[in-house]
């Protein structure tokens, strides 16, 4: 009996389900399982609709908000023509001059790339950084990356008094500093992010592969609305991800990638040559010293040129055969780099005396926050904690704003004599 009841209820289980399937294919009921709406198709139709409501003039022509490059526009029609398959209204994104193999050496000095970049223009010139400048915000339209220098269990340098019973550490005084930095940029309008934001420990080759995501994220923006797909990067970004999931600086960990090759292998210049793209951009790595000698003191500021990394890579290479490592980068723009490092030392020092070193105050030194990128960089050393009168600034609430403010305002000099 029990039996025959369950298959009734099968049984009438059935019926219904067809009578539903019924109706659904009819539109009387909405359909069963069916997958949600494609976002993009719903932007799409959203476009769609709001096209058909706005009436155009014949002899009107849109505006499109901002000029580009006509070398790099897709022709109108294939703009124009917004369907379900909107993807195929964009360009191939094509990498040029990026073959290795067609660069020569004598094997005693690595290749050398040519200057020319791999990638396609996104901006048509370099005035356009302060371009969103107002006169309350005159850094609108940069972008600044705050490297707070070690974290967590890399300590930096640091001081003790005598007894033991004061103890100030290099990442913690770079990290407070680095915020009253924040402040101030983003007061006078300026985007900025920073490689940490808490005591937190990264390897140099993860806050390399940090930098570079951020510029290839904002790229594959950029070059989408010139008309490219910017479907191509996604292996450059996954290489940096990994990079930054990885985050170790040990040789055999994985976590340099393509960062831990001497030379520039062919996916690092894609990235070095996007990065050069943003005249708007700036990296500045905050730091602190210590010295044997008390009388040591003041503000230091380290920067790279071209020159000098060809001549660093070479060094790394010698003895080996030049044809066995990728070629050098040659699209460093030296003179920006210069100028930033002497603007900071400048600017801070005038706003304080006391700042000036006296030691050399602005070098090149071979670093790895300078060298294994393309942004417009400088390592900024804000003092010495072994010097009494550079400790007390560092950790006073004043000095630091001080500092923060010099900063600002060195940029804002950078910005204006770089445009």
């Amino acid at each position: 009996m029990k039996q025959k009841k369950a298959a009734q209820i099968i049984l009438w289980l059935l019926l219904v389900s067809a009578v539903l399937l019924i109706l659904s294919h009819f539109d009387v009921l909405d359909r069963p399982l069916t997958l949600p709406p494609d976002p993009e198709k719903l932007i799409l139709a959203g476009q769609q609709e709001s096209a058909s409501e706005v009436s155009i003039p014949a002899d009107s022509e849109p505006s499109t908000g901002a000029e580009v490059d006509a070398d790099h526009i897709p022709e109108p029609t294939a703009i124009e023509q917004v369907d379900s398959t909107v993807d195929k209204t964009l360009q191939k994104l094509v990498f040029s001059d990026n073959d290795p193999d067609l660069l020569t050496t004598d094997g005693s000095k690595l290749r050398i790339w040519p200057e020319k970049s791999s990638v396609p223009q996104v901006s048509s010139s370099e005035t356009a950084v302060l371009a969103r400048a107002t006169e309350d915000k005159p850094l609108a339209g940069t972008f600044i990356i705050l490297d707070p220098g070690h974290g967590g269990s890399d300590l930096g340098v640091s001081w003790q008094d005598e007894d033991g019973s004061e103890v100030l550490l290099e990442k913690t005084l770079n990290l407070e500093i680095a915020i009253k930095v924040q402040e101030a940029l983003t007061r006078l309008g300026a985007e900025v992010k920073m490689t940490r934001s808490t005591d937190e420990k990264h390897s140099y080759f993860y806050v390399m592969a940090y930098t570079a995501d951020l510029l290839l994220q904002r790229y594959a923006a950029d070059i989408r609305q010139v008309g490219y797909d910017p479907e191509p990067l996604e292996p450059l970004r996954l290489l940096m991800q990994d990079i930054i999931r990885i985050n170790s600086g040990l040789q055999d960990s994985g976590g340099r990638g393509i960062f831990g090759s001497i030379g520039t292998p062919p996916n690092l210049k894609l990235i070095y040559d996007i990065q050069g793209e943003y005249k708007d951009t700036v990296f500045i790595s905050l730091h602190l010293e210590v010295s044997e000698q008390e009388e040591d003191k003041g503000v230091r500021v380290r920067y790279m040129s071209k020159e000098y990394v060809h001549d660093m890579n070479n060094s790394y290479a010698a003895g080996t055969d030049a044809l066995d490592h990728a070629p050098n980068y040659s699209g460093y723009n030296s003179a920006r780099r210069e100028s930033l490092a002497t603007l900071l030392e400048s600017r801070l020092t005038t706003l304080d005396p006391r700042l000036k070193s006296n030691l050399k105050a602005v070098f090149e030194d071979d670093l790895v926050v300078l060298r294994l990128n393309n942004v417009t960089s400088a390592q900024l050393t804000c003092g010495f904690l072994s010097n009494a009168d550079d400790r007390a600034r560092l950790t006073s609430q004043e000095g630091q704003s001080l500092i923060a403010r010099g900063i600002a305002e060195a940029l804002l000099q950078y910005f204006t004599a770089n445009p």
